[in-house]
């Protein structure tokens, strides 16, 4: 404030940044050589580069971005497009990403991908802009897409792909369904026939409904039962198509002592629910298990059964194979998988 009784404020003074210049000369080197300390350290002298670190902690001094990436055609930022970036699946993936990149001195710039972009959207989402900006980029496919495909081949950055193998040559981080998966039915076949088994998955052309949907065919015919059309349904990713599908299965058809394998925990916990609603118990009348492993899942009661899916990993080995490619990119082509497993709660325990 002013003067006592003056209601303006005194000005504030802005502290003065500071520059190249003023860590050249509390180090007692040339500008250039801060540059290469900076940008280049092994081209400087251990003890050189050790000067300039502490002038620059002392002075709190912050490069330039801009100069940085005409110094050393990087900018340190990497690309991550997700179908979605809403609720724990992805933000998930996107907590380990962020993680890895700022542990390897990098920054993750994130956008939501659509696995069908409208009239006039540029396929990969919103990152398409900034793909000049980005050393590489991870991106996650979940459904088929010819323009997103086309937009990948024609890239001049460094690629990763999540969850998907889709033959463009490049490095790929996936999500093995297979293991958790067969673990699932498995165990609901030890106490249920495979006849009173459903599958009640998302999008028919998600890969990894797919995958979960051939792994329930696959276990149920093991079994010695060929699937009935009516025992394998696909729709949505959400709480109301578990709830509109025990509707109908539980509520309408009237079935009991039945077991779902369920695409993901928020179908499992939408069944569940219309159950509960309809006076029915689990697992006395319905076994389930949920996919994905959510936090949600370990607190509804009954607890839901789920196979987990390991999401903070995956985000951190993308951007670590990203990173990996961007520093060496005539290296050879990766394939890492991260398998899944099952969590047994009550939600699968044995009909009563």
């Amino acid at each position: 404030m002013g003067e006592l009784g003056d209601p303006t404020p005194a000005p504030r003074v802005r502290k003065r940044v500071a520059s190249i210049q003023d860590v050249a000369e509390r180090a007692s080197v040339s500008i250039a050589t801060v540059s290469r300390a900076v940008n280049k350290p092994h081209l400087v002298s251990v003890e050189t580069a050790e000067r300039v670190r502490i002038a620059i902690e002392e002075l709190g001094y912050r490069p330039n971005r801009f100069a940085q990436v005409l110094m050393t055609q990087r900018s340190g930022l990497l690309g991550v497009a997700l179908p979605d970036i809403h609720g724990e699946f992805y933000s998930e993936i996107l907590r380990g990403a962020d993680a890895e990149a700022r542990r390897l001195g990098f920054q993750i710039l994130v956008s939501a991908s659509p696995a069908h972009p409208g009239e006039g959207e540029e396929a990969g989402g919103g990152l398409g802009p900034a793909l000049g900006l980005v050393d590489g980029l991870a991106i996650m496919v979940t459904e088929p897409d010819e323009r997103l495909l086309d937009t990948l081949r024609n890239l001049d950055v460094p690629l990763v792909v999540l969850d998907a193998h889709l033959g463009l040559g490049s490095d790929v981080v996936f999500v093995d369904q297979e293991p958790g998966s067969r673990e699932a039915m498995r165990h609901l076949l030890e106490l249920t026939p495979p006849q009173d088994c459903f599958f009640v998955g998302g999008p028919q052309s998600n890969f990894d409904a797919q995958a979960r949907a051939k792994v329930f065919d696959e276990e149920l015919r093991r079994a010695g039962h060929a699937p009935r059309p009516d025992q394998v349904t696909f729709r949505e990713y959400s709480m109301s198509w578990g709830e509109r599908w025990a509707h109908e299965t539980l509520g309408v058809r009237g079935l009991r002592r039945i077991a779902v394998f369920a695409g993901n925990d928020d179908i499992a916990i939408g069944i569940m629910r219309e159950a509960q609603a309809l006076g029915l118990i689990v697992p006395r009348d319905l076994r389930v298990i949920g996919f994905d492993g959510s936090t949600l899942a370990g607190l509804v009661r009954p607890g839901v059964s789920t196979v987990r899916v390991p999401r903070d990993d995956l985000g951190r080995c993308a951007v670590r194979a990203l990173v990996a490619r961007v520093q060496n990119p005539d290296d050879d082509v990766v394939s890492l998988r991260l398998p899944t497993s099952l969590l047994l709660r009550e939600s699968s325990g044995p009909h009563e």
